[in-house]
């Protein structure tokens, strides 16, 4: 008896919730929810960038290694976790969202499993405006083993009756026909127009303005304005040129590519940054690997092994081991460097007893986490010459 009177004391409150819920999601009449493999926090910072632009009142929030929370204001808010991420987290945004009273959120989708991603659409955000930047191999342990198992995980987040934005044109039929199942209409960003313009190559962040754009005109903003905003905003948020610092009579070109988890942003990285002779060899990639991405670790050493731009391979955070083996396997055993410490100045003292040079550039690669972090923002602090 006890038992059956706590359960549907359970019951009740769960139901009180959902409908607060309920009532919170319908007072923000935009609801932007920001998926994909690469870009969505770019995608999600220039859309809100360009709603505020417009006089919208408008809250957003980034995920990933450092969740923050971008006020109506544009102030930044780092967001405390404790403990694993969950998507409950979601339910706290909107509820922030209504209680500030904002117009339009715009959100960054932090589900990796479908299952989770389908919740967090269908029964969190509830989407009127969808967005998938890309299609990309990553999260292969969950999102699926090949491209097309990725873009079907993605699409549980396309809207059910609302509009559907994607910058991905192999995958743009196949979301187009998920989209109009969900009475949903599906719109592919203008990188046709850019592939043309540019013979053929478009850049991440190329990719990321056509996305954003075409999600604020599509939602009836004036065009100028959003190209204003959207101007603004990559201006202020250009940290991807590599930083040049001087270290112990050392000059070091970094290129922070850590965030670039998947060997197709990593190449479109290294093409743009690497191929013109403009900084100085030798080329040393930085890997940092993270102990519960196996297959992420596999797909970048496979990558490193089939390239020859990078004179050394320096391994970083977890699975060393592996990775040095499967290097050594692939013919770049004599190139590759492990280094076991998490200090970045550590880390760069191995290198510099390692290597003869004066000047050199580092591409930091694989995940941001960890030393790939602290390693960034320790050359952040030495550059600026």
């Amino acid at each position: 008896m006890i038992f059956l009177i706590i359960s549907i004391f359970i019951v009740i409150i769960l139901l009180f919730e959902k409908t607060l819920h309920e009532r919170r999601l319908h007072r923000v009449s935009i609801r932007v929810h920001v998926n994909g493999t690469r870009g969505k926090s770019s995608v999600t910072r220039l859309i809100a960038a360009a709603l505020r632009h417009s006089g919208i009142r408008t809250l957003a929030k980034v995920t990933g290694e450092r969740p923050t929370l971008i006020h109506p204001d544009g102030r930044e808010e780092i967001l405390p976790r404790r403990g694993p991420t969950r998507i409950q987290e979601q339910l706290r945004f909107i509820k922030k969202a209504s209680y500030l009273s904002v117009d339009a959120v715009v959100v960054e989708c932090m589900a990796v499993d479908p299952h989770l991603q389908f919740i967090s659409e269908t029964r969190m955000i509830k989407s009127t405006v969808g967005v998938i930047t890309n299609v990309r191999p990553d999260h292969l342990e969950v999102m699926g083993h090949n491209l097309n198992e990725i873009a079907e995980s993605l699409s549980n987040t396309i809207p059910q009756n609302g509009m559907l934005i994607t910058g991905d044109q192999t995958y743009y039929d196949f979301f187009k026909a998920k989209a109009k199942k969900k009475n949903s209409t599906a719109y592919l960003a203008g990188t046709l127009e850019l592939q043309a313009k540019n013979g053929g190559k478009i850049s991440i962040l190329e990719s990321n303005l056509a996305v954003a754009k075409l999600v604020c005109t599509g939602l009836g903003l004036d065009p100028e304005r959003v190209t204003e905003a959207l101007r603004q905003a990559t201006s202020s948020s250009m940290k991807s040129a590599p930083i040049k610092a001087r270290i112990k009579d050392r000059t070091i070109y970094f290129l922070d590519g850590f965030s670039a988890n998947d060997i197709e942003s990593a190449r479109i990285i290294q093409d743009a940054w690497l191929n013109g002779g403009v900084y100085p060899k030798p080329f040393v990639a930085l890997l940092n690997n993270r102990s519960d991405r196996p297959l992420r670790m596999l797909s970048f050493v496979g990558f490193l092994a089939g390239h020859d731009i990078y004179d050394h391979i320096v391994l970083l955070g977890g699975l060393r081991r592996p990775a040095s083996r499967l290097l050594r396997r692939w013919g770049k055993g004599a190139s590759v460097i492990v280094i076991k410490t998490e200090d970045p100045e550590q880390v760069l003292n191995e290198l510099f007893q390692r290597m003869a040079f004066k000047e050199c550039t580092l591409v930091g690669l694989g995940n941001l986490r960890g030393i790939g972090e602290t390693l960034s923002q320790y050359l952040r602090t030495q550059g600026g010459m």
